[in-house]
């Protein structure tokens, strides 16, 4: 015998059927065999916990009416039985209810007559008993049923009280109340502590026997959409289509053969504006399978899709894994095989065992195809916790088996707390065009003779170092180091020493960087360290550390000490990073400013400063152009005096540039000199200011005036360029008169 769940909590069935039929046999007596008696006592079981419960035979006579029931008709108990139902209750001849009970004890079926869908009823059937005692309790629904006995006929009628004012669950005797105690008894249980909790999001629907809804909770319209009153009392198939389908009055069964069909254990909901809804639902029941069931329900929704993706995903997997030309293999933190595709037990020659543990280097030895190197990219990727991808030729070296070229890609992966779970390899084999294409691809992305990443891929891995410093905050630092003497080297001891103080100083920097930092080779005698999640201190620190090496570096050639200096320059890439090509120009700007300090220093630059230089330097070169072709520089003389009073000098005048913006604003030197010079414009500047200090002494001489003589001052730029030395010479031939008039005091 199952529990039962009443108003008051769990109570013992065993024991609540044993009073109940004790009580049935007093209240009807010998008018029932004991086949029936056993049947009204388990229908019984649940209604009289709550009571309001009545019996009638086929001559609609009395047979029972419990204290509850009397109370609400208003008649005694023990004085109605074996009285006629309606010389009793008047007012119901001729009702609804009337004709709904004579219908059940004609056919012996069963009927619930429930609000809101029989309200007229119910309305009908408390006004048969007039105003009455303003303590008469609301009713919710009534039911009915009828029981064959041989040639008799008998009819249970419950009234099911309002849920707020069912008080039927009478608390245990006391020594005071004897009495009342032996009235009871039958709905009197032992009961057991136990307390039914859960979330304010949960759903509780209350059920009839037919799946009609004559209770719900208020969170059931934020879930399903519908109002609470256009759900009562209507059937539960309007929230859950998929009972349609199934066969079977019991909707307690139906509900469960639902949850069965679904391998998470849920069942379909719909609301009302078409949504589905998986549901987890806890269904009570009471001990009479005709009597209420309570459904608590929880969405799933959202749980459940991600436990469906998640699904489908290693369904996914297992499929490509299973259907790919690849090698696939997990291996587990510790580098142990864990699974393996057909196609990896096909090349590397055995079938998984997974009692057996085996190292994926071992199951799987790999070596460099031109060195004949050991390499381990697998373990290389758990210790560095970053993607390997070896796209360089391989060789698979299986015993027993020729040496097969192979490409390898690991990826490790993480669980939720960040830490290394698995590791996804995957192992092609190449054809020979494959191993040309990768071979060509790895050329392009590496400096031929050092072997290092060229500027290229430095580029690719800048971006991606870009990225993660946006996407995760993280930090990284790049180092660009230029190498002093190098060309003297290769002048004095021939290109071949160059090279070979390459290789070995390529070498010495694989050697000094970490496991996930990278050195390229980006110039003939420039280099550059990316450094991965690094802060300020640590990336000077390093960069100390590479000064120091390169400071003991030496080779010897030809009975010969070769050493080279450096400079470096530095510069953090932050979430602040604008692209690759900003990073290059700003660690080169910083590369310089070590180098004016001297040799074999170091600068780090902040990128933000570099670029606001930057900037300012580019918004201002156009305004420089614009001034040149509208011929907005004016020249000014500042006279040039002996500091002797006594001694007097002829006119003699330094020429000074200044620009006017396009408002007439004077502009002074510094803030277009300098962008001249960065932008190559200098020279054109240059041979403006030439060319108009001429057509100033040519002017006075027209006039007959006294020429002074001018001092020019011309740019480095263009005293070392050719070309505007041949353009002043050719200028002043043409007018020679002139030549003592103007010079270059530098």
């Amino acid at each position: 015998m199952t529990d039962v769940l009443n108003a008051d909590g769990i109570v013992s069935g065993t024991e609540l059927e044993k009073k109940t039929a004790k009580s049935l046999d007093k209240a009807i007596g010998s008018g029932l065999n004991h086949a029936l008696n056993q049947v009204l006592s388990k229908d019984l079981v649940a209604a009289r916990l709550k009571g309001g419960v009545m019996v009638v035979d086929e001559n609609f006579k009395i047979v029972m009416i419990d204290r509850r029931a009397a109370k609400f008709f208003g008649v005694s108990s023990g004085q109605s039985q074996g009285k006629g139902f309606y010389s009793l209750f008047p007012g119901l001849n001729g009702s609804l209810f009337a004709s709904e009970l004579h219908e059940v004890i004609i056919a012996i079926g069963e009927k619930r007559c429930a609000r809101p869908s029989h309200n007229r009823l119910l309305d009908q059937f408390v006004n048969a008993f007039g105003a009455g005692p303003e303590s008469r309790e609301p009713i919710l629904a009534i039911s009915m049923r009828a029981y064959r006995d041989g040639s008799n006929i008998y009819g249970l009628i419950r009234i099911h009280f309002n849920a707020q004012t069912d008080s039927s669950a009478p608390s245990p005797a006391t020594p005071g109340h004897q009495g009342q105690a032996a009235d009871s008894e039958c709905s009197q249980a032992v009961a057991i502590n136990r307390n039914i909790r859960f979330d304010p999001d949960s759903v509780l629907l209350v059920v009839d026997c037919h799946g009609y809804i004559s209770t719900l909770s208020p969170s059931a319209a934020t879930l399903f959409g519908y109002s609470k009153e256009l759900l009562c009392g209507s059937s539960v198939r309007l929230l859950f289509p998929d009972l349609s389908d199934q066969d079977g009055p019991d909707i307690c069964q139906t509900l469960t053969n639902l949850a069965e069909q679904n391998p998470q254990g849920y069942i379909l909901a719909a609301t009302s504006e078409g949504d589905s809804r998986r549901l987890d639902i806890q269904i009570f029941s009471c001990a009479d399978p005709s009597e209420e069931l309570i459904l608590l329900c929880r969405d799933r929704t959202h749980s459940s899709l991600v436990a469906e993706e998640l699904a489908n995903r290693g369904r996914l997997f297992d499929c490509a894994a299973k259907s790919v030309a690849d090698a696939v293999l997990v291996v587990d933190a510790e580098g142990f095989v864990t699974e393996m595709n057909p196609m990896a037990e096909q090349l590397l020659g055995f079938e998984l065992d997974t009692s057996k543990t085996m190292q994926i280097e071992a199951v799987m030895p790999l070596a460099n195809e031109e060195t004949g190197v050991r390499v381990t990219p697998v373990h290389d990727a758990l210790t560095q916790a970053t993607n390997i991808q070896e796209t360089e030729s391989l060789l698979l070296k299986i015993r027993g088996a020729e040496p097969m070229p192979v490409a390898v890609s690991a990826f490790p992966m993480r669980d939720a707390m960040n830490r290394m779970q698995k590791c996804l390899v995957i192992l092609r084999p190449l054809s020979e065009a494959r191993r040309v294409s990768s071979r060509l691809r790895w050329q392009s992305m590496h400096d031929t003779l050092t072997g290092l990443p060229n500027r290229k891929s430095l580029a690719e891995r800048l971006q991606r170092s870009i990225e993660s410093a946006k996407l995760e905050g993280s930090i990284h630092a790049l180092l660009y180091i230029d190498l002093y003497n190098f060309s003297v080297i290769n002048d004095t001891s021939g290109h071949m020493a160059g090279d070979e103080l390459l290789v070995q100083f390529a070498r010495l920097l694989m050697e000094i960087t970490g496991p996930s930092d990278i050195a390229a080779r980006i110039g003939n005698d420039e280099f550059a360290l990316l450094l991965h999640c690094i802060n300020y201190d640590k990336a000077m620190a390093m960069a100390e550390q590479v000064l120091e090496v390169i400071k003991d570096f030496s080779i010897p050639w030809e009975g010969e000490t070769l050493r080279v200096g450096a400079s470096i320059g530095g510069i953090m890439i932050d979430s602040e990073a604008l692209s690759d090509i900003d990073l290059m120009i700003s660690a080169g700007s910083s590369c310089a400013a070590a180098r004016d300090k001297g040799r074999n220093k170091i600068h780090f630059q902040s990128f933000n400063e570099e670029v606001t230089k930057r900037r300012r330097l580019a918004t201002s070169m156009p305004k420089i152009v614009s001034a040149l072709d509208e011929n907005r520089f004016t020249l000014f003389a500042q006279p040039i005096v002996s500091l002797n009073p006594n001694v007097a000098l002829p006119k003699y005048y330094e020429i000074l540039v200044r620009m006017r913006d396009s408002d007439g604003t004077i502009v002074p030197p510094s803030e277009f000199i300098p962008v001249a010079e960065h932008f190559s414009l200098i020279d054109d500047l240059d041979k403006w200011v030439f060319t108009n200090a001429l057509k100033f002494l040519q002017k006075r001489q027209k006039r007959g005036e006294l020429l002074p003589t001018l001092a020019v001052n011309l740019s480095g730029t263009t005293v070392g360029d050719e070309n505007a030395i041949d353009y002043i010479q050719g200028f002043l031939v043409k007018h020679p008169q002139l030549l003592d008039k103007i010079i270059d005091p530098i």
